[in-house]
């Protein structure tokens, strides 16, 4: 629930200020593998000569997330890989050793940063070749979490092994989820789909008559099957892949920009607006409780939060000054900016838009660490969690900003892409994308590495999962 996110927000925000957080001790560089049971037969992994591996790959490979959707657009997981020009470089090779290195730095990445640890409930996809399900590194996997997605290189039309099948079930037993692209054709998806726990469509390669044709074989193939539908590019595209019955959804949907010209800001967003402007300039109590009076709804949400168990309180805080007074500024700043992101609970992707803020002004906090002062570190907060804010109210990015008056330097970062939080918001912008390159340039105008780079995008993601709670289910739902 919200109102838990918010808490623990604020619990987390008093623990700062009383010390320095302590930095979590990163693990080794590299993971050594331990030896983990195959089946008997198992195709052995092909060795790799140095001339052979991608140059620098687990170096400057910075790993990615996209969110994972389900049909009530909760976000249940992740799909992790390398970024675009990495692994387009590797993947174009169509090699199978390189193939295998790819695989391998992308689970020595989740390894490293225990991301298993971190994301709860969510589920982790991994595509897979077939052949690697035989490494040893699968085995430092957790089993549960985890669902790997197998593809074949240029086989697919061959027989399965029977070995391929036993390790199959054998990682089944051990909880791990199995994934297979569709194809609806040849010997190998024909042999591994009944085992098969989701099937994934690539979407965008199908036309709407096709897509309805192969879903329905599916259906009555492999019913107990969750169909995926990745490539999602739009949100027409989403409701036509919900109606068509698929379970689970991925892709640049998400975050697609439309045209919102013609929208204005409701009146429930401007008056929020008000009293973070208000705030802003050092209103006085009363003033700020003569405003919150005026919407009865928000003074009502603010009274039961702050009487919530989240606060422990023993005695009934029954007056908005006495509210106020008990929260104080900066904690009332930050609910109400939260409230703003909270407009879009319902919408069709409103989950996923405000996890990704959180993570993205998580981020830009984290990787400022050495050139900002705490009290700017906050506002680098807020600029990345506004950077989204166009998507949240479904305005233009000028728009939705105009009722706030922001500080100059963060108005400078979003609309221009100019003053100090600049870089800062490329970055995480740029480790969203694809591009490695823009990552690579906006990580040295900021003057961090790659390697940091992947410690603070992970432990931001950690953060906003921790914060939700672990028995609270989705905090934005």
């Amino acid at each position: 629930m919200l109102k838990r996110l918010i808490a623990s927000l604020f619990n987390y925000l008093d623990r700062r200020s009383r010390a320095v957080e302590k930095r979590e001790e990163r693990p080794s560089d590299s993971v050594a593998p331990v030896k983990a049971p195959t089946a008997a037969g198992a195709p052995p992994l092909p060795t790799e000569p140095p001339g052979n591996r991608p140059e620098g790959i687990a170096d400057r490979s910075v790993l990615c997330r996209e969110v994972v959707l389900d049909r009530e657009q909760r976000v249940i997981g992740y799909e992790f890989m390398l970024r675009g020009s990495v692994r387009d470089r590797v993947l174009g090779q169509s090699q199978r050793i390189l193939l295998h290195a790819y695989n391998a730095v992308v689970i020595q990445n989740l390894l490293q940063f225990s991301i298993h640890q971190r994301l709860g409930h969510r589920l982790s996809f991994i595509t897979v070749l077939d052949s690697f399900l035989a490494n040893p590194l699968i085995g430092q996997l957790p089993g549960s979490g985890v669902a790997l997605t197998v593809t074949f290189m240029n086989d697919a039309e061959h027989r399965v092994p029977d070995a391929l099948v036993e390790r199959v079930r054998e990682l089944k037993k051990l909880g791990f989820k199995f994934g297979l692209e569709q194809s609806l054709e040849g010997m190998g998806f024909e042999t591994l789909a009944p085992l098969a726990d989701y099937l994934i469509f690539r979407t965008a390669r199908h036309n709407p008559a096709d897509l309805k044709k192969r879903v329905e074989q599916c259906g009555r193939y492999y019913p107990t099957a969750q169909l995926v539908a990745r490539d999602v590019e739009s949100l027409d595209d989403l409701e036509l892949c919900r109606k068509l019955g698929f379970a689970l959804f991925q892709g640049p949907f998400v975050t697609r920009r439309e045209d919102w010209s013609g929208n204005q800001a409701q009146p429930g967003t401007l008056q929020v607006c008000d009293l973070l402007n208000h705030l802003r300039r050092d209103a006085e109590t009363v003033d700020l409780a003569q405003l919150l009076k005026q919407d009865a709804v928000l003074s009502y949400r603010l009274l039961r939060y702050i009487n919530s168990a989240a606060f422990g309180r023993r005695q009934t805080i029954a007056s908005i000054e006495q509210a106020l007074v008990f929260m104080g500024r900066q904690k009332m700043y930050r609910w109400l900016t939260l409230l703003l992101l909270g407009s879009v609970q319902n919408s069709l992707r409103g989950n996923a838009l405000q996890e990704n803020a959180l993570a993205r002004g998580r981020f830009m906090e984290l990787i400022g660490e050495n050139a900002f002062a705490e009290a700017e570190r906050d506002s680098l907060f807020v600029t990345g969690l506004f950077s989204m804010l166009d998507l949240v109210l479904q305005l233009p990015l000028p728009e939705a900003l105009k009722p706030l008056r922001l500080p100059e330097a963060i108005r400078a970062a979003l609309l221009r892409d100019a003053g100090p939080y600049a870089s800062f918001l490329d970055l995480a912008v740029a480790c969203e994308s694809s591009d490695q390159d823009r990552i690579e340039a906006a990580a040295e105008r900021c003057g961090v590495g790659i390697g940091e780079v992947n410690a603070k995008y992970f432990e931001a993601l950690a953060w906003v999962q921790a914060i939700e709670g672990q028995d609270s289910g989705l905090a934005f739902s």
